[in-house]
């Protein structure tokens, strides 16, 4: 089975990268398509995968990766109907916001149309996925679609209804992460810290404290108990983080990222 992706941007690299690389699929069966032909051309040639156009792949591909941004959906799938239709190509969005129902109603009733909300830690092969699909996805396509996710990170399959805040945790976390790991390392050069090393440790850190968790029994709330001692350096920083109502502005950011998820889907 070929397959063709429909967007190279900073999401679809990654996943080809890891797809081609563990064999989920061969390069030789790997189409790509871009609007930057300069870039497609050069990450084409590095991967050994075939730069291609949109209508060379609706030719040749039995299964389509739509990797473009949600708003220009819009635009792009009138454009594929007919030979969405036509050839019966499974269809795989990572298009964040845009559900099954709304990408299927550019399609006949009966296309397969799945769904994978990714993030960028597919760059280190370490993204978190969920991935869903209308009623006419096999299971053995989504058992492709596990795999493909496997290739770079992590993959779980969940109700559609679930994609959403999956995606805010897996997807968009990552963005909050790197605000707190930055913060971490400028308070720590601000006291004194050499540069060259605090950004460094707090990534350090924050990469072990998610293996203890991940490797323990106990749950981060225990975690937090276990870091700190009474009346010790921790603690104090602790109970400062909760009288901000750090959880609070954290569960806020949640919401925020969610409502806009919300306003795409629409």
């Amino acid at each position: 089975m070929k397959i063709g992706f429909i967007g190279c941007g900073n999401m679809a690299q990654p996943i080809i990268r890891g797809m081609a690389k563990s064999a989920v699929k061969q390069p030789s069966d790997i189409f790509v398509t871009d609007v930057r032909r300069d870039a497609l051309n050069a990450f084409c040639m590095e991967q050994g995968v075939t730069a291609s156009t949109q209508a060379e792949i609706l030719d040749k591909c039995s299964c389509i990766v739509l990797a473009v941004k949600p708003q220009v959906l819009p635009d792009v799938l009138p454009a594929l109907a007919d030979k969405v239709n036509s050839r019966h190509i499974f269809v795989i969005s990572i298009a964040a916001g845009k559900t099954t129902a709304y990408l299927s109603s550019f399609f006949n009733k009966d296309i397969p149309v799945a769904r994978i909300f990714p993030n960028l830690n597919a760059k280190v092969n370490a993204a978190v996925s969920a991935y869903c699909g209308n009623g006419q996805v096999s299971e053995e396509q989504f058992a492709f679609v596990q795999r493909c996710c496997e290739s770079f990170g992590f993959a779980y399959r969940v109700p559609e209804e679930q994609i959403a805040p999956f995606g805010v945790l897996g997807g968009c976390a990552p963005a909050y992460t790197f605000l707190y790991i930055n913060a971490l390392a400028n308070a720590a050069k601000e006291a004194g810290l050499d540069e060259s090393i605090a950004c460094e440790v707090a990534a350090k850190m924050a990469e072990g404290s998610a293996k203890l968790l991940a490797a323990s029994s106990d749950t981060a709330e225990q975690l937090v108990q276990k870091v700190c001692s009474p009346g010790g350096t921790t603690i104090e920083g602790v109970h400062f983080l909760q009288q901000a109502q750090f959880e609070d502005v954290v569960r806020d950011a949640f919401r925020a990222s969610l409502n806009r998820d919300a306003e795409l889907s629409k």
